[in-house]
């Protein structure tokens, strides 16, 4: 048995007396629960508090413990002093009160996110482990300590071998790696941090760890949602997108390039030539004038006015709802107005309007080739959607008792409401609930007025609060029922100014390629939030890639950054990233790699098909030859890595685009362990010039 598959095996008993325990507890759960209906059906009407009070809490506690059935379990600590604990989404204790699993948000577990080499907190190994629901699949160590610990696996495994394979002075540049990785993940989460480095340097890595380390230290600012990571392809988040969970994080919003417009899922890239038209701004002139212009099927007259007078009017209305600010499906109205002043006076036929002005999608607009979006449409299918606007919701304003008629489910109590059900008897409603926090069943007689509001106001004193009397209202499904008149009133919700900035931060992991458009498209979601870029100018491929940092920060509407570097490579070996070091870009420093071992073959051949055949690993291929090869295409692997390459036709790969040189280097640096270059057509020549396999 391989450690790896040792070590899974002893977090996998441990696993399993966690969700043996959970059953053990939900079971309790289910007593408290039964325990609290027993004693109100066999007690005086009192007893309905403690019945509540009891059925709630039970309700609660199933609730939390079904809730947490995925990946309870997600980290250890192992400590200098040999103590170990579990990390999980909830703290559990087995029989003896011993803790099994300690909550994450426990002053205990605090080191799990905050120590580091510099300052470990006693801790030894950190380590990441990744469920399945109960079963585990994997496991990920970093040591902090210069002491040998026995059973390593994942990146501290790689990060030990190292040092064990180079010695003290190894050790030392291993403990560099650590520092950059942490100074980087620990950086101020306000304004923006550019983080480079070349591959291999762990950047992928410190993003998510960062993503996780911000919302452990400012849960209550960044919590449900308001973290967006963006990554370049569907392939590159569906390989990362454990890694969050596993950090016990599963709040961060995740999300491709192509999936940053709801409704659609791009991942094919156009050609090179046709990015290149897309990704340009000119663009957002050229998708304005088609939001504004005639839509297909249109009516072309109307009474007097022929097609010319139309069109004219078009213009007219244009003008005045850009110097107003409105948008194109917000001017119906102004449309009206420019259309009755050329007709002289009278109202312009509704029929007429909804053909002539109707409300748009950016689908609508811009249709997608052969019905299929690629990810250089996503960008201007989200710029189109904020020329287009939304149109305007008509008033709605009814009087209570026509809500009560048309409405077909239950809104939120406002306050603490009494009402009467066939079923369940008299019910409490508490503020901000639509379901009742407590009900009388029949013990309460439905003409009982005075008991139900006794009973009523007990409840509503365990929460705080004293009932002086009861008005009439109605509950949340419009019936009639009883409001208290409280000693202190509920304080009101002060109105939320409405937020368009969904997030607070915003992680950009290889970002060296985002075309202008692109950029357009995540300032809009990050106009006031704070950002995190992570990316390495060597391997920008798209053919409007920013030419350095501070350019690519200005298309993203912000002004300055910190810059944090990683210069030290760990995880390519050094003889592959010597050799791809020779496609990199003039002006581009190459990364130190400091890992030993890994091998590189060079090989010309006849027959592609009939070699990729006799080979073994991930074969990676120019794009127009994957399918055939049954080959992963060069345009989705960046990001990603893999033990043993197979890299098909160089030259294709550099001929296909602009920076065809870039996109070879990407490919080339992929592989961890074994490189085999295969090719039948002439090496570029920066790779021939002194090097292995030359022609």
């Amino acid at each position: 048995m391989s450690e790896t598959a040792h070590q899974i095996a002893v977090e996998q008993q441990v696993v399993d007396r966690v969700y043996a325990r959970l059953e053990v507890m939900r079971a309790q759960t289910r007593q408290l629960d039964a325990e609290g209906h027993r004693r109100a059906s066999a007690g005086p009407v009192t007893g309905l508090v403690e019945r509540d009070a009891m059925v709630l809490r039970a309700a609660a506690r199933l609730a939390e413990l079904d809730g947490q059935e995925e990946g309870v379990v997600f980290g250890r600590l192992d400590f200098d002093d040999g103590y170990t604990y579990r990390i999980g989404r909830l703290g559990v204790r087995d029989e003896d009160r011993e803790p099994l699993v300690v909550d994450w948000r426990a002053p205990a577990a605090a080191p799990f996110y905050r120590a580091t080499p510099g300052e470990p907190l006693g801790v030894t190994r950190r380590r990441v482990i990744t469920c399945a629901g109960p079963r585990v699949v994997g496991l990920d160590d970093e040591v902090l300590t210069a002491r040998d610990v026995d059973g390593v696996v994942g990146e501290g495994a790689l990060l030990t071998s190292l040092t064990r394979a180079r010695g003290a002075h190894m050790r030392d540049i291993v403990a560099t790696i650590q520092r950059e990785q942490d100074e980087a993940i620990r950086a101020p989460a306000h304004g923006v941090t550019v983080i480079t480095g070349g591959p291999g340097t762990g950047k992928t890595q410190v993003a998510l760890h960062r993503a996780a380390y911000l919302l452990y230290t400012d849960r209550g600012r960044f919590t449900d949602g308001r973290v967006l990571v963006v990554g370049p392809s569907t392939v590159f988040t569906e390989y990362i997108g454990r890694v969050l969970p596993g950090l016990g994080e599963d709040s961060v919003h995740l999300r491709a390039i192509g999936e940053l417009f709801d409704g659609v899922v791009a991942t094919r890239r156009d050609p090179a030539a046709v990015a290149r038209v897309k990704g340009d701004l000119t663009m957002v002139r050229v998708l304005a004038d088609l939001a504004w212009d005639t839509p297909p099927n249109a009516p072309d007259r109307l009474r007097g006015l022929a097609a010319d007078d139309l069109a004219k009017a078009r213009v007219e209305i244009r003008r005045r709802c850009e110097a107003g600010g409105v948008a194109v499906n917000g001017a119906r109205g102004e449309a009206a107005r420019v259309l009755a002043e050329l007709l002289g006076g009278g109202e312009v036929p509704e029929a007429f309007l909804n053909a002539w002005w109707p409300p748009l999608t950016p689908q609508d607009v811009l249709p997608a080739q052969d019905g299929q979006w690629s990810v250089d449409d996503v960008p201007l299918l989200d710029e189109l959607a904020e020329i287009l606007g939304r149109p305007p919701e008509p008033a709605r304003a009814r009087p209570e008792w026509q809500l009560r008629e048309l409405r077909s489910g239950a809104r939120l109590a406002e306050t603490f409401v009494l009402s009467w059900s066939l079923n369940d008897g008299w019910q409490l409603f508490a503020p901000g609930l639509a379901t009742p926090m407590a009900s009388s069943g029949q013990a309460i007689d439905h003409n009982g007025y005075w008991a139900a509001q006794r009973w009523a106001a007990a409840i509503v004193l365990r929460e705080g609060h004293q009932v002086v009397s009861w008005v009439d209202g109605f509950d949340p499904y419009g019936e009639e029922g009883y409001v208290p008149v409280l000693a202190e009133p509920l304080p009101v919700a002060e109105a939320e100014d409405p937020v368009d900035d969904a997030y607070l931060h915003v992680i950009l992991d290889e970002a060296q390629d985002l075309s202008p458009m692109e950029c357009r498209m995540i300032a809009r979601r990050a106009a006031h939030a704070s950002m995190t870029i992570v990316g390495d100018l060597g391997q920008a491929t798209h053919p409007l890639a920013a030419g350095s940092w501070p350019e690519l920060v200005r298309r993203l509407g912000k002004r300055g950054a910190r810059t944090l570097d990683l210069p030290t490579g760990y995880r390519v070996p050094q003889v592959i990233a010597d050799f791809a070091a020779r496609a990199l870009a003039p002006g581009i420093a190459p990364t130190r790699s400091f890992r030993p071992g890994g091998s590189l073959e060079i090989r010309r051949v006849d027959d592609l098909a009939e070699a990729v055949a006799g080979e073994t690993g991930t074969v990676i291929a120019p794009d127009h030859l994957a399918a055939a090869l049954d080959a992963v295409p060069v345009s989705q692997v960046k990001g990603l890595e893999y033990d043993r390459v197979v890299l098909v036709e160089p030259a294709d790969i550099v001929a296909a685009e602009p920076r065809g040189m870039s996109r070879l280097y990407v490919a080339l640096t992929r592989a961890v362990a074994e490189l085999v270059v295969l090719h039948t057509k002439p090496l570029p020549e920066n790779l021939t010039v002194g090097g292995p396999g030359a022609d």
